[in-house]
Order: structure tokens, then sequence, then C-alpha cells
């Protein structure tokens, strides 16, 4: 418990930290005056759009369970949006993923499978925006020649498609597994390659692969998009484009587990690409905030479903997660 309550209050003295040095450094009358400029009709388009992206995101998910066993949609969406409530709210404590995980797991008793569909669901999404940033670099290259970004996004995609060919090429897994196999932690070993066994399942099931990645390509693509609408709403003039190389970025940046919920993280993100294109400080930091705001907001629908489905007393934080 210790250990958590001192990883929690570390991350949040760094989102703290980067969030003060932001906004020491910008006009304040400048950012308030941004924030009160927004259009309403562009903040409740990305809201309704975000709950719409939660429930085609529990389809694919859906899908990805169809290989095996049959859940009932509303049931997932409802899982989905507690995950989302907890990503935002008590990401240090339990995490989104894992809340997922044991729901279904209480839902299907099945945990190998319950988290090897999270990690489909994760997978296919990053696969999706990974393709798109790529693509995206072809045209937008010239945006940000002659800036350190291009060699960050060969960087990501590199090592996102090492790591796949780790986990899908079987000779490469089996050279991973053998220097893993030097680490006797718990019987780590064991449970990575039975949750091996069911993720590989899915590698004869290409029509569901070709179907979550499509899926996951509009997903993201939304996710883009409405960060574009959101900063319309603001009145700031950035071309399409660049969002489609930046956002891509900022999720990744932000993904890193050493912030709250990526704030800080993500602010000093915006800040930094936007303010290249044209952007101002106090237009990046407020799009930023607003666009994670905006989630929260939404995610408030996971904290309802949390306590409709019996919160702490339906035993979900202390339900052990076996790997078959």
């Amino acid at each position: 418990m210790m250990k958590k309550i001192l990883s929690t209050l570390i991350k949040l003295a760094i989102s703290g930290g980067i969030l003060y040095f932001l906004f020491s450094s910008m006009d304040l009358a400048a950012f308030w005056e941004t924030v009160k400029s927004v259009s309403p009709f562009a903040v409740i388009f990305v809201a309704l759009f975000f709950i719409f992206i939660q429930s085609v995101s529990a389809y694919r998910w859906s899908l990805i369970l169809s290989k095996d066993i049959e859940v009932r949609y509303p049931k997932l969406l409802s899982i989905y949006f507690v995950g989302m409530f907890f990503n935002n709210f008590l990401p240090t404590m339990v995490g989104g993923d894992l809340v997922k995980a044991l729901y279904l797991y209480r839902e299907t008793g099945k945990g190998g499978l319950s988290l090897a569909s999270i990690f489909m669901d994760r997978y296919s999404g990053f696969s999706a925006l990974m393709s798109i940033t790529a693509v995206a670099l072809i045209p937008g290259y010239s945006l940000i020649k002659g800036t350190v970004l291009p060699g960050v996004f060969v960087f990501i995609i590199g090592g996102f498609v090492g790591a796949s060919l780790v986990v899908w090429v079987g000779f490469l897994h089996s050279w991973a597994m053998n220097i893993l196999a030097k680490i006797h932690f718990y019987g780590i070993n064991k449970k990575i390659d039975s949750f091996y066994r069911v993720l590989m399942g899915y590698k004869n099931h290409r029509d569901i692969l070709v179907k979550i990645f499509s899926i996951s390509l509009v997903v993201q693509t939304g996710v883009i998009i409405s960060c574009y609408v959101l900063s319309r709403g603001l009145g700031i003039d950035v071309g399409l484009a660049y969002f489609f190389l930046f956002i891509p970025l900022s999720i990744v940046v932000s993904m890193l587990p050493i912030s709250v919920a990526g704030l800080g993280i993500r602010e000093g993100a915006f800040v930094y690409l936007f303010t290249k294109v044209g952007a101002t400080k106090e237009e990046a930091i407020t799009l930023s905030l607003m666009w994670f705001a905006m989630m929260v907001i939404v995610s408030l629908i996971g904290g309802v479903e949390f306590l409709r489905t019996g919160g702490k007393k339906g035993g979900i934080t202390e339900t052990p997660l076996e790997v078959e």
C-alpha cells in the first residue's frame, strides 16, 4: 500500500511540476480568454463523438471475443466505460485495462481469454495509430523536416514493429522466452506462456484481425478528428494534416507511466508541437486540457456504471485474476 501511495505522489508531483512550469511561462489572461472563446457546439460534438468512439471500441472488443465466447454487447459497453473511468480517475491504483479484465473474468471465468482480449483490443488500436502515423509521414515529412520529430517517429514506429515481430513470429518469441526463462519471478514465465497460447489462437482467424484493425482505423481517425474539431471551436488555425502527425505522438508520450493520466506530459507535447506550426502556448495548452476534460466528463458514465454494477461491493477490485 505504501509503495502505491508513494508512486501516486511521485506521479502527482511530476504532473504538477510540468503544469506549473508551462503555466508560469505563459500569459494567463490570454489563456483564460482562449478558454472562454470555445464554441459550445464544438464541445457538445466532441462529447457525443467520444461516446460514439467508445461504443465502436466496445463492438471491436465483442468481435475479438467472438472467437471463443459470446458476451452481450451492452455488458461489454458497460465494462468499456468503467475501464475508461478508472483510466482517468484512478490510473495509478488499479488501471482501466486491469479493471476490464477483472470484470470480464468475473463474467466468463476465463482469465487467459480476458487478458488476451484486452491485449488484442489495445494492440489493434495501437497498430492503427502507428499505421496512420506512418502514412501521414509520407506527405507530412516536409512539415517537420529539420526537427527531431522524424527521428522520434521512426524510433516509436520501429520499436512497435520490433515488439510485434517478437510477439507474432514463432522463433523470435522462443528466443525472447529463453531469455525470460532465466528470470524465475513468481512463476511469470508460466503465466506468459499460458497467455501467449491463448493469444496465438487469433492467428487462425484472419477475418477477425482484418475487421478489428479496420474498426481501429475508424476509431483512431475519429480521435484525431475530434481534437481537430475542438481546435477549430477554439479558433486555432492549424491544418488537419498536422493533427495526424502530432496527436499520435502526444498519445504515445502520455502513455508513459510517469504522470497521472498523462497530465503535464500531454500538455507539454501539445505546446512543443503545435507552437511550431502557428499556435500560441495558450492555445496549445487550452486545447490539450479541454480535450482531456472532455474525455474525463464522458468517462463519468463509467463511474455511474461502476456504482450500478455494485462497485467494490461487487468484489471487482479484490477478484483474483487467474491465467489458465
